[in-house]
């Protein structure tokens, strides 16, 4: 038996590895490089393009990954010996039943992908989102779930790894054996829970006075997409400003150009939004991103869907003592419900009404945001993942 391990996962570029589900697949990669000489195989243009990361372990690119190569990628996984072999698995992972029964050593599955249900698509297509951002989604759920927990429960897999308790449900309640499958949670950086040097000390005195008391901020960030239920928050905020003249909208705007800037903003004014809303666009360092968390009172991320199942920023948020009002799908309830508010972002008047409520009520937000932070003092970092990950599979 080898002693290598081997990680087959798409997708998997050094320009991907801060975002999910990269980043879950990177962490697992690097703390597995620590006890055994550790492969990532991942999609390439050529047969085999070999690269080492100063982490300390090789990413190997190759066209064999296609399902009509597979013969190609079963010679070069064996190739490397190994002793294990992960694989980062969707439903279309079935395609590769054959290759995996035919590597002989321990094989564990990765599940980074939601399982959503052909309900929540549908309504996500019907409020919009593009098929382009559900084309995976939804060539995923075409694929029988019977078929896909055959696939893991069917003894191929020594263990399957899931960031959710959400998910964790979903297969035991189709059958894949509890005792397989293993709750490993996305982690957060050290740094997520260090003070920054920049915050600004907001108190009542200095703060906009409207009668009702200071400002309250509410803070998104992100991508401005559809997907991640931006659009549903303008139509909800719209509600808000009609109930509240004291709440303000702080919109980070991860990547947007001069160009996409303008247009948000453009759209805002014709919503009478313009000295309501703020927007930042371009490209913020993370200090930057927690200057913004530290100095709002309320962070809103509404996803309509989640496509890599646990939002790193609901967890950046919550650290910094903050309630998140997020979405009912996927892993979001069982990280903020008692520190947080769920809400239905394609039901705009709840949505409004969950903005509302902890607006006009500073204690609850306080007891929200306390809550949040204590779950997050004693929610994991990479480093204790690294570890429940390598006693799970013996490689301590």
């Amino acid at each position: 038996m080898g002693k290598s391990v081997v990680i087959v996962a798409n997708g998997f570029t050094r320009e991907n590895v801060r975002l999910q589900p990269w980043r879950y697949l990177y962490e697992v990669a690097r703390y597995i490089a620590m006890r055994r000489t550790l492969v990532v195989i991942t999609e390439g243009s050529s047969a085999f393009e070999a690269e080492e990361w100063p982490e300390g372990f090789t990413v190997t690119r190759s066209c064999g990954l296609s399902v009509r190569r597979q013969e190609a990628l079963r010679q070069l996984i064996v190739s490397y010996d190994p002793q294990q072999l992960w694989w980062s698995v969707t439903p279309r992972s079935i395609a590769y039943a054959r290759l995996l029964k035919s590597v002989d050593c321990d094989r564990y599955a990765l599940i980074t992908c939601p399982l959503y249900s052909y309900g929540q698509l549908f309504r996500a297509s019907l409020a919009g989102v593009p098929f382009n951002e559900l084309r995976a989604l939804w060539q995923q759920r075409l694929i029988p779930r019977w078929l896909f927990t055959r696939l893991l429960g069917g003894g191929l897999f020594r263990k399957v790894f899931l960031q959710s308790r959400a998910n964790l449900e979903v297969l035991a309640r189709e059958g894949v054996p509890e005792r397989n499958l293993v709750l490993l949670r996305v982690g957060i950086d050290a740094a997520d829970r260090l003070p920054i040097r920049n915050k600004e000390v907001r108190t009542e005195e200095g703060m906009e006075s409207t009668g009702k008391g200071r400002e309250v901020t509410l803070l998104y960030f992100g991508a401005v997409r559809k997907i991640r239920g931006f659009d549903a928050l303008v139509d909800a905020f719209v509600r808000v400003t009609g109930q509240v003249d004291y709440a303000r909208l702080v919109v980070l705007a991860r990547g947007a150009d001069e160009r996409q800037t303008v247009a948000i903003e453009e759209r805002l004014q014709r919503l009478g939004l313009a000295e309501r809303v703020s927007v930042v666009g371009g490209w913020l360092s993370r200090e930057q991103v927690w200057e913004h968390i530290e100095n709002c009172d309320v962070v809103v991320l509404p996803f309509i869907i989640v496509p890599s199942d646990v939002p790193i920023a609901i967890l950046e948020a919550m650290a910094r003592g903050k309630p998140v009002i997020g979405s009912p799908i996927d892993g979001i309830p069982e990280l903020i419900e008692g520190r947080g508010l769920v809400a239905d972002p394609l039901d705009s008047a709840g949505l409004a009404d969950a903005i509302v409520s902890l607006v006009r009520n500073s204690e609850q937000r306080k007891r929200l945001g306390s809550n949040a932070l204590a779950f997050m003092q004693s929610y994991p970092d990479w480093r204790e993942i690294g570890e429940q990950l390598l006693s799970e599979v013996g490689l301590v």
